[in-house]
């Protein structure tokens, strides 16, 4: 394994993304590393202290890395342009959903919290 300096491409809020994009970069044949991520995920609120969790590769392989990185930014933004816009469907599991939590919420502490209007707002 080459050593040298470690450079850090993209952070990223949450850890799941990063271990992501550490995959994708080792798919295609470049070592990547993970910093920051056991720090945010036992102290959440010093993510924006830290900036981010952050995927860091060898400086020597920073072109390369920067390609992919352009690809998958390239394809997220082309998945959240082909989502459909507009309110999700109304579905019976959610309105049986908020009845449970009502039911729930009193079974456990004797309190009933107001239950959401089923009426359709417009």
């Amino acid at each position: 394994m080459p050593t040298g300096s470690l450079a850090t491409l993209v952070r990223f809020t949450y850890p799941f993304e990063a271990h992501l994009f550490k995959g994708l970069l080792e798919s295609r044949g470049l070592a990547a590393f993970i910093a920051d991520e056991h720090l945010i995920t036992m102290q959440w609120m010093w993510e924006i202290a830290l900036d981010g969790v952050k995927v860091q590769i060898h400086s020597h392989d920073l072109e390369a890395a920067r390609e992919v990185l352009t690809d998958y930014q390239t394809h997220r933004l082309a998945e959240s342009a082909t989502q459909a816009e507009g309110p999700p469907p109304r579905s019976a599991v959610r309105f049986y959903g908020w009845r449970a939590l009502v039911a729930a919420c009193w079974a456990a502490t004797g309190v009933v919290f107001p239950v959401p209007s089923s009426k359709v707002r417009t």
